[in-house]
């Protein structure tokens, strides 16, 4: 039994006219009997009597009129149901992004864009082993994270450099390494360092590689002004975070010199069909995007 043969069977009952109906479905009344004769011999019972160019329901055409109808409208319904969430779903943008500058930026973003737009976005926090296959797999439809190699070479993606990441080392005054300019990496080797915030796999391990031990992580800002008061240890932060300087117990020396950064970039799906998705990446391109040399 087809929704389709359902309809046919409808119409001719309202209308007890083969041609009638044939006129008003717009299809040739041959298809219309081939389709009913399908469906009586499916439920193996006559559905019309024929009287000469008349026909009129059966007692079991009529239960099948109750319960076709019954049956039409809640196919239609589902299909209206499905037709309004699309349609919905058509006006939120979901946007990923891993820890970085982007998520201090995010709300101006949605600000800014709603003000010219229908669409609403909704933001996640995501982590970068993560973030990529959620976006091929349609999940979400825009990514803020590292423009690594791999991810240049998807083909489905549309990727935007943004701006370059760099990072910022404190060290306690005291400390002979304070004087330093420019120092690289190596020169940190068997201190004992701590990352304010967690970031990427890449920049950990980098950072890791190049002193010959592991690094800490911590997460607030009072523990990273007591190690550094009490010369405990250096932190490590990215460039837009600032850690107050009470009495200039410690110095800030700049990495931006050295191999630990980072690109973060925009990626989208090239097949995505969001409403005002091109708006939305023009947003993010004049509010995000910095002049850097991008890796």
């Amino acid at each position: 039994m087809e929704i389709k043969q359902l309809k046919y069977f409808i119409e001719v009952a309202k209308r007890e006219h083969l041609s009638e109906a044939a006129l008003e479905l717009d299809i040739a009344q041959s298809a219309i009997s081939r389709q009913i004769s399908h469906l009586e011999r499916e439920l193996n019972v006559t559905l019309f009597k024929r009287e000469g160019r008349n026909i009129h329901l059966t007692d079991d055409g009529h239960k099948l009129l109750a319960e076709a109808n019954k049956i039409v409208e809640q196919a239609e319904d589902t299909v209206r149901l499905f037709h309004n969430q699309s349609e919905t779903n058509r006006y939120v943008i979901r946007i990923g992004y891993v820890e970085s500058y982007t998520a201090q930026m995010l709300g101006l973003l949605i600000q800014t864009f709603e003000g010219q737009s229908d669409s609403k976005i909704e933001p996640m926090l995501m982590e970068e082993t993560e973030i990529t296959n959620t976006l091929l797999a349609d999940q979400i439809d825009v990514a803020f994270m590292d423009l690594s190699t791999d991810l240049k070479q998807h083909r489905d993606l549309d990727t935007i450099p943004l701006f370059e990441e760099t990072y910022n080392i404190c060290v306690p005054k005291e400390d002979p390494i304070a004087l330093a300019t420019n120092p690289p990496l190596s020169q940190f080797k068997d201190k004992m360092i701590y990352q304010l915030y967690a970031t990427s796999q890449s920049i950990k391990h980098t950072l890791e590689q190049q002193i010959q031990q592991r690094v800490r992580i911590i997460t607030h800002k009072q523990l990273a002004k007591y190690l550094l008061t009490h010369n405990r240890g250096f932190i490590i932060t990215p460039s837009y975070h600032i850690i107050d300087k009470p009495n200039n117990k410690w110095v800030e020396i700049s990495l931006a010199h050295t191999e630990l950064k980072r690109t973060i970039c925009c990626a989208t799906r090239k097949d995505n069909r969001k409403h005002d998705m091109a708006l939305l990446k023009n947003t993010i391109t004049t509010l995000l995007s910095r002049d850097a040399t991008y890796h």
